[in-house]
């Protein structure tokens, strides 16, 4: 029943009629990872699907917008097209621009890079994607973990599948301090689970190169800050915090030649940063930053708290987003 009501609700989208109930509604969608299907990337969204996507914007004559165009609606109170979405991607990783970038320039459509500048420079790979990796890779199905908070996280991989596991100690690890996280990644986590701890990051989490981000940059994309190391903020002290923001926004602008304006909270749940954090960015000159709250962009909302839909699967969830059926939803609920 709900699968049919879901599909007579976007045929009756597609007129137009929720986006002329909910005017002045922007989905920001959000993707981490994209596969051709033969590259071995950890992540379900394909490109042959992406491409499918937007040849439907494309198809409906929807506006893809850049950055720019979103500050000048937010700022000077432009009206935000009813036919507009936006795009981001986050962290920086190799598919980004040898994958993802590519279909997006198949329509000329511009993508908004999040990119965590550790990365990009080959001096980390991101805590959580190393969490998986270890779990995955796991010698010893049993163990004691002692996370960084000083608790203790019992392990057993013969009752729990991998997945659980991983998605357990990640909960666990954004809500305690992180930063000493990468050393108690090598020190704890690899040695407890008998795993190697790569001298670089694996094929599947390597990242694009500068040059690459460069590239991006010349043919219309946008790319931005993620922090340096992808730690979650708000676990932080003041001058760790600081770092992160402020090194990330030069070695973004030293490597591209430009002073970056938009930043992306990592993790980005509202508990993830805090008013310290909004502050730095205001002060470092950042004029909007996203979280991942679920949530259409509007006008006057906090330009530092802006949300995003993570990029669904499912094509109907996807069309559900786009044509503002979900924004009737938020509105009737509200």
């Amino acid at each position: 029943m709900k699968e049919q009501l879901l599909k007579w609700a976007n045929i009756l989208g597609e007129t137009g009629l929720f986006r002329l109930l909910c005017p002045g509604t922007l989905p920001v969608f959000m993707l981490h990872r994209v596969t051709d299907g033969n590259d071995g990337v950890p992540g379900r969204m394909t490109a042959s699907q992406l491409r499918g996507y937007l040849q439907y914007l494309s198809k409906k004559r929807y506006q893809v917008l850049s950055m720019d165009e979103l500050w000048h609606s937010l700022d000077e109170g432009r009206e935000i097209p009813s036919r507009s979405v936006l795009f981001t991607i986050d962290d920086g990783f190799y598919d980004h621009h040898d994958v993802a970038a590519k279909v997006f320039d198949e329509f000329g459509f511009p993508l908004n890079f999040f990119v965590i500048t550790g990365l990009l420079d080959q001096q980390l790979w991101p805590w959580d994607d190393q969490v998986s990796y270890a779990f995955r890779n796991a010698r010893v199905l049993r163990s004691d973990l002692e996370l960084p908070s000083g608790a203790v996280f019992s392990v057993n991989l013969k009752e729990a599948s991998a997945e659980t596991v991983i998605r357990e100690v990640r909960d666990a690890l954004k809500t305690g301090p992180q930063a000493e996280i990468y050393q108690w990644l090598r020190e704890e986590l690899f040695t407890k689970l008998e795993v190697d701890y790569p001298s670089s990051a694996p094929e599947e989490y390597r990242p694009m190169s500068w040059s690459d981000a460069r590239s991006l940059r010349e043919r219309g994309h946008g790319v931005y800050p993620h922090t340096c190391s992808h730690r979650i903020l708000s676990t932080l002290a003041p001058a760790e915090k600081r770092k992160e923001i402020c090194d990330s926004l030069e070695r973004v602008g030293k490597e591209l030649g430009y002073s970056p304006k938009v930043f992306a909270y990592p993790t980005g749940r509202p508990s993830d940063y805090d008013d310290q954090d909004v502050e730095e960015l205001r002060q470092a000159g950042f004029n909007m930053a996203f979280n991942t709250v679920p949530a259409y962009v509007r006008r006057g909302q906090d330009h530092y708290q802006l949300p995003r839909f993570s990029l669904p699967e499912n094509t109907a969830d996807f069309l559900q987003i786009v044509n503002r059926f979900e924004a009737l939803k938020e509105k009737l609920r509200s």
